[in-house]
């Protein structure tokens, strides 16, 4: 079996590969970004086929398919910055919807037999019950410009499984984390990464607010573990899954496990949930039973467990 990965050279991608590699599947990764996860395990990028490309130009994705004999795709590249992309909508629509809309082409021309879309639980918009699992048939609302294209792209997901019978699943996943490459992009919907790094360096977190801020944190691997479940279930009952911890976690939380692992560093979050609220509302965690029951998914970190091994690799492969 061969997997096109898009956006290989991103989080989920990286972790991803890995999996399937240890799996046995012949892995070719599709991304334009060369700074990117892979850098820091190249063992990895020598078990792939990389392939430098655009996904909105469909004859080179076209090409790259057949000539590797691809049976699948796994689609994550995307764009995704809220604060930047608000002002640049058509550049972030070009980019999402023609994508999906190339691999889910390439399925209904029988080049492929499945395409796993990556969306996003930012289609939920904001729950005021942080206690209340979100279903997948829950309500959507989707309030950024990020969260409303994938919302999009599910609904061509949507009508290529009706109109012409593509085997396309989306997976849902919620606030990943885990970077290791690009940390000086500003991740406001979710600071662990980066509150790990300044841990390990000796730097202080003073935030003036945020310690209110929260959501089911989730752990990269975990997540690329959803998707590579999606792609191995023969027969999977639903199109749509979450993928998440299946846990909720304040700011306040992860600060008190970071201090627990740095009994030296200087933490301190002041409440409120501001600024992370602005490009993520806060809603209560997905409910991941479907996934469970229907793909076999099931945790493997949890939030302690989570910052101890991403820790570690950081000092094993910085």
């Amino acid at each position: 079996m061969s997997v096109l990965i898009t956006g290989v050279n991103g989080l989920v991608g990286l972790h991803l590969a890995k999996i399937l590699i240890d799996e046995g599947w012949d892995v070719v990764g599709y991304d334009n970004n060369r700074k990117g996860e892979l850098a820091f395990y190249p063992e990895v990028e020598k078990k792939i086929k990389v392939v430098w490309g655009d996904i909105t130009q469909f004859p080179h994705l076209l090409e790259t398919v057949e000539r590797h004999g691809v049976d699948a795709i796994v689609h994550l590249a995307s764009l995704r910055n809220e604060v930047v992309y608000k002002a640049l909508p058509g550049e972030l629509f070009r980019v999402n919807i023609t994508g999906t809309q190339n691999v889910l082409d390439l399925a209904r021309m029988g080049k492929i037999r499945r395409v796993v879309l990556a969306t996003t639980a930012a289609i939920y918009g904001l729950k005021d019950d942080f206690s209340q699992f979100i279903l997948e048939d829950a309500s959507q609302n989707p309030v950024g410009i990020y969260a409303n294209s994938k919302a999009m792209c599910e609904s061509l997901v949507r009508a290529y499984r009706n109109v012409y019978g593509v085997d396309g699943m989306v997976i849902r996943p919620s606030r990943v984390w885990g970077r290791m490459a690009n940390l000086d992009t500003l991740e406001f919907g979710n600071p662990l990464s980066s509150f790990v790094y300044k841990a390990m360096k000796g730097e202080p977190i003073r935030d003036k607010s945020g310690a209110d801020f929260g959501g089911d944190f989730s752990y990269a691997p975990d997540v690329a573990y959803g998707f590579y479940r999606a792609l191995a279930t023969e027969k999977p009952a639903h199109w749509v899954y979450n993928i998440g911890p299946g846990e909720f976690y304040r700011l306040s939380e992860v600060a008190d496990v970071l201090r627990s692992l740095f009994p030296k560093a200087a933490i301190s979050i002041g409440p409120g949930m501001e600024p992370y609220v602005t490009q993520s509302p806060v809603r209560g965690p997905l409910d991941i039973g479907r996934a469970k029951k229907d793909l076999g998914y099931k945790v493997g970190y949890g939030l302690r467990e989570s910052l101890e091994h991403f820790i570690k690799t950081v000092r094993s492969r910085s």
